[in-house]
């Protein structure tokens, strides 16, 4: 896989989010503003600032006009995506490691690292309602609309499954030895994946959480799970470096995106990955300052 590699950001970058409709993409971490790159050029276009602090999580709310970002003093800001202007900001009091909006609800999940979980409308950017999710740091939220479920990933090691109407718990499991970092269901809604700071990919049943497959998938941490937009594949970012895509069908390795195996790899921890719509490209950045753009065509590889 061939592999741009974008630089300007002068600090390491967290987020990394992909324009729904258009040919555009977001980037964000340590430099106090978010870049917005174009997916044609290749080159950045605008820088959505103010940001005062580290940001950690990005969102791209079409349906509203917002582009969402999370900060690790806990500010929310929403920027007019149109005009690249600050338009409200919101104060949840804890560093934002994720945000997830519901279609189905028009609800946005906001996860902290106090494991509290703020759910807000984004019509008018209130805050609806909040729960703990545990007390320990929530990286990672998941949601499966067909059954009606909320996943949270968490420091404490434990998957929490949540309703998604009523946010009450449903279950909880252990899921990985020092914490669990990345969460995703399947797009086939079979099952629930989980990376952990053990490097293990954990694959669990959604009918009875039964626990299918274990293996270890990377050397460190495992930040990031994205599954392709429309084929049978889905990639891991890691702390080791690396980004690795894998079959879905059976949870074996297709590709290695590591600096010893690709020389366009990074060569810090990858902390964010992302597909664009048409899933001809895997965004990524990580701790080395840089975005890479990786061409993805698997009949060609």
């Amino acid at each position: 896989m061939k592999a741009n590699s974008l630089s300007g950001h002068q600090n390491p970058i967290y987020a990394v989010n992909a324009h729904p409709h258009q040919p555009l993409f977001y980037s964000a971490g340590n430099d106090k503003g978010i870049v917005e790159w174009s997916l044609e050029t290749l080159a950045h276009q605008r820088i959505f600032k103010p940001i005062q602090h580290t940001v950690y999580a990005l969102n791209v709310l079409p349906e509203y006009s917002f582009l969402v970002a999370g900060c690790n003093d806990g500010t929310l800001c929403f920027f007019d995506i149109n005009t690249s202007k600050l338009k409200h900001q919101l104060k949840l009091g804890s560093a934002i490691f994720d945000i997830q909006f519901i279609p189905s609800k028009k609800e946005l999940l906001v996860s902290t690292d106090t494991g509290q979980v703020s759910i807000i409308n984004p019509e008018n950017q209130e805050l609806i309602h909040q729960f703990q999710s545990g007390n320990h740091k929530v990286r990672s939220l998941a949601f499966h609309e067909e059954l009606n479920l909320l996943a949270t990933v968490s420091n404490d090691e434990l998957i929490r499954i949540f309703n998604l109407n009523d946010f009450t718990l449903i279950h909880q499991f252990k899921g990985h030895a020092d914490g669990v970092g990345s969460v995703s269901f399947s797009p086939d809604g079979r099952f629930l994946i989980t990376g952990g700071r053990d490097a293990h990919l954990k694959i669990w049943n959604v009918l009875d959480w039964s626990l299918q497959h274990s293996f270890a998938a990377h050397l460190f941490a495992i930040y990031k799970i994205a599954f392709h937009p429309n084929l049978p594949y889905f990639a891991t970012a890691s702390r080791d470096k690396s980004i690795k895509i894998w079959r879905a069908e059976d949870f074996s390795l297709f590709r290695n995106l590591s600096i010893d195996k690709a020389r366009e790899g990074h060569l810090l921890s990858v902390n964010a990955i992302c597909w664009t719509l048409d899933g001809k490209r895997l965004l990524s950045a990580g701790d080395d300052k840089l975005v890479k753009v990786w061409e993805f065509n698997p009949e060609l590889i």
